[in-house]
């Protein structure tokens, strides 16, 4: 009797099975870098765009001119005059930050969901109605806090800022 080289039928299937499961196990630990790696891009996006709005919001407040260069102080927008006397808004319209300069409105970052100001006076007491143009403020520091908001992930930030002039 002559001896065929091959594998049988139970061989082929039990390969099959194998390489199945092995395809399954990889590619699962695939998916979740993926995931990870989308997770971690969108976070930056948002946190990078979140901090530099942020720092020039920070850095633009402590330059105001005097205390009567505050011309708007509420809970969703701040409108100043700083040292260089230019007019400067701080808004939210839809889900962009918009900084307003002189009536020119340039987007400072998109996807934000929520922007909040909260005023303190010199004892640091929060102030609900702060006082505004012409009379001078008693806005000492201002906290602001801003929710953004991308692919479902979420960075919240917070930042005080001293007025430096007054």
């Amino acid at each position: 009797m002559k001896k065929e080289k091959g594998f049988t039928l139970i061989e082929v299937i039990i390969v099959i099975t194998i390489v199945g499961i092995v395809s399954v196990i990889i590619g699962s630990m695939l998916l979740g870098v993926v995931k990870a790696w989308t997770f971690k891009l969108n976070r930056n996006d948002i946190l990078w765009d979140g901090r530099l709005a942020m720092d020039r919001m920070t850095r633009e407040i402590r330059t105001i001119k005097n205390s009567t260069s505050v011309t708007t102080a509420s809970a969703a927008q701040f409108r100043f005059t700083d040292t260089g006397n230019k007019d400067i808004t701080y808004s939210l319209s839809s889900t962009n930050l918009n900084r307003t300069e002189n009536g020119t409105a340039n987007l400072l970052a998109a996807d934000v969901s929520a922007l909040t100001f909260t005023y303190y006076n010199s004892s640091d007491a929060v102030i609900p109605s702060p006082a505004v143009s012409p009379s001078a403020t008693d806005i000492r520091r201002v906290r602001i806090n801003l929710t953004l908001t991308k692919n479902g992930e979420n960075v919240y930030l917070q930042s005080d800022a001293s007025t430096k002039n007054f």
